[in-house]
């Protein structure tokens, strides 16, 4: 928590958030996902790692999870925190570039994305790039930010919306197909 404080403190407009996710959220968002074998998860922003924990505990050791994270404070800790998994990568990569990352990787295809960007505090102009490169990897998407619902319904076929209470703020969850 001492170092999600001092990250906030230094770059909000990065973070985007006022505390680490909740365990709560994190279930609400990973509910939808049906972990297999040799799949590749991608996810967006994994802060300190409030959500990556419980990906990589429900995650088969034979797929991946892949984590993009700007900070670089945070990626040392996540890096440091979960290297006991060997399916677990991450790095210093915008998402809005996620496609070239997973080209360099050789991952055509992305079973599941998990967002934790600011999208409130992002461009539109990025935002539409980067929306429009998601549904040619993945199957499906989450994120939570309630004023994009307009957007992301324009971008996936199906949006659906749900809430978890108990996350400081509370948080929208949306399951894009």
């Amino acid at each position: 928590m001492k170092l999600f404080a001092k990250e906030v403190a230094s770059s909000i407009k990065n973070i985007g958030a006022i505390a680490p996710s909740s365990r709560y959220l994190a279930n609400n968002i990973l509910k939808h996902i049906d972990f297999g074998e040799d799949q590749v998860v991608l996810e967006f922003g994994s802060g300190n790692g409030a959500i990556t924990k419980h990906i990589l505990r429900q995650l088969p050791s034979s797929s991946k999870l892949i984590s993009l994270e700007i900070n670089a404070p945070f990626l040392e800790h996540c890096k440091s925190k979960f290297s006991e998994y060997k399916n677990f990568e991450i790095y210093n990569h915008s998402a809005i570039e996620f496609d070239s990352l997973l080209s360099d990787l050789g991952v055509d295809k992305v079973d599941y994305l998990v967002s934790s960007l600011p999208l409130a505090m992002i461009p539109n102009e990025d935002l539409t790039v980067l929306f429009n490169k998601i549904p040619k990897y993945l199957v499906a998407e989450y994120q939570y930010s309630l004023n994009k619902y307009k957007f992301l319904k324009n971008i996936f076929s199906e949006v659906k919306l749900g809430f978890t209470l108990t996350n400081l703020p509370p948080a929208f969850v949306y399951r894009c197909t």
